[in-house]
């Protein structure tokens, strides 16, 4: 026996207790008075069962289960058990079945109708999903969880504005902010805009995801790319500096088009007074990385692997000592330099495969910058990786 059919047999077997529970109770009455045969259609079920014929078993005891109050309970589980087990054909099957009931109390349809609703986004039926998440949220019913239904729909189908209004009533639903979320929407708006070179319009829905969450990194640094783009080098850098206040995390995202925006400008001095404010607040291996490259192209190539090698002793780094090798290569010895180049190489490749960012909510890890999770679809999860680590060997 495979291990789906093996998962289908154990998910069955609650049904066909239950099944053989409600056949006995409802005849409860009648074995007082004479003895029970059991219904021959329950024993066939049972047969399908063992013989491993699960479609067939789950028809026998499907219809065996008359559908009504009592019974609705046991449906609603065994449609929530088949999502998830990703069977969402008979997931549906069943759900849609309970909503075609007309005697069903309105509590129980309205449940059936919101697993319907998980069904058809479960299965990437947007629209049906769509109509009966905001029935239910314009009847008040399951009001919060259909919303974040209606917000996931609105995310997969990239329709922002409608992503924001629905947040704002989730807000009200929930009971807390979603401010850093509707911020996000903001950025998506944004870019999409700068991809069309609507530059000004982007740059109006980034003012508004910063009134939104004043905090939004991604907006600072989408600012900042534009400016940057437009030649605007003072504002970039503006823009760029003001991630440092609201997020010191991700300041080494911003030291490289700094450098670039102060090198553009021809004022490498204030590109070294700026580093050294940024060293004051960020002592990490980027920003000391970023400082030797300063001392480099001043000429002071000794005095760089110097700074370097002396951060490296208190605040070892595996990006440290691939750039500190890079600098030293032409002080090298003849004698060290094959073995130090191999080493070098080494690191490159293990630096190339490692993840630059972790996810804080689920521990995805990626190479590249997501302000939504492409693992627990979460947003504002990711940050920026300090450092890579060496791969395990499969011993250990």
């Amino acid at each position: 026996m495979t291990l789906n059919l093996y998962g289908f047999y154990l998910l069955l077997l609650p049904l066909a207790a239950a099944t053989g529970w409600i056949i006995g109770r409802r005849s409860a009455y009648q074995s007082k008075i004479r003895p029970v045969s059991v219904n021959p259609d329950y024993l066939k079920g049972l047969r399908h069962l063992v013989n491993e014929d699960a479609d067939k078993a789950i028809e026998v005891f499907v219809r065996l289960l008359e559908v009504d109050n009592e019974t609705v309970e046991t449906h609603l589980a065994l449609g929530n058990l088949f999502r998830r087990q990703g069977e969402v054909d008979r997931a549906l099957k069943i759900h849609q079945n309970l909503v075609a009931r007309p005697n069903l109390e309105p509590m129980h349809r309205n449940q059936a109708c919101y697993e319907l609703a998980r069904d058809y986004l479960r299965a990437g039926v947007l629209d049906r999903a769509e109509n009966l998440y905001r029935d239910l949220a314009e009847q008040g019913i399951f009001r919060e969880r259909s919303l974040e239904g209606l917000v996931s729909i609105y995310e997969q189908e990239r329709d922002w504005a409608q992503a924001i209004e629905t947040s704002r009533r989730l807000e009200s639903a929930k009971g807390h902010s979603l401010r850093p979320v509707i911020a996000q929407y903001y950025c998506e708006m944004a870019e999409q805009l700068r991809r069309r070179k609507e530059h000004e319009a982007a740059m109006k829905h980034l003012q508004l995801a910063l009134q939104e969450h004043p905090d939004c990194v991604r907006a600072s640094l989408m600012e900042g790319q534009i400016e940057e783009q437009n030649k605007n080098y003072r504002k970039a850098i503006k823009a760029y500096l003001r991630i440092v206040r609201q997020d010191q995390e991700f300041i080494g995202e911003i030291l490289e088009p700094l450098e670039r925006c102060y090198i553009a400008l021809d004022d490498q001095a204030g590109w070294h007074k700026q580093l050294g404010q940024l060293l004051q607040q960020f002592d990490g291996a980027s920003a000391r990385v970023a400082m030797a490259r300063v001392l480099v192209r001043e000429g002071e190539i000794n005095e760089a692997v110097e700074y370097l090698a002396e951060y490296l002793q208190q605040h070892p780094s595996w990006l440290g000592f691939h750039h500190l090798l890079e600098l030293s290569q032409d002080n090298i010895s003849a004698t060290l330099s094959a073995p130090l180049e191999g080493l070098r190489t080494a690191l490159q490749q293990m630096i190339a495969a490692s993840p630059n960012y972790h996810c804080g909510n689920c521990g995805f890890d990626g190479p590249s910058l997501h302000w939504q999770c492409l693992s627990c679809k979460s947003w504002n999860s990711l940050s920026p990786v300090k450092d890579v680590l060496p791969a395990l060997s499969a011993d250990g």
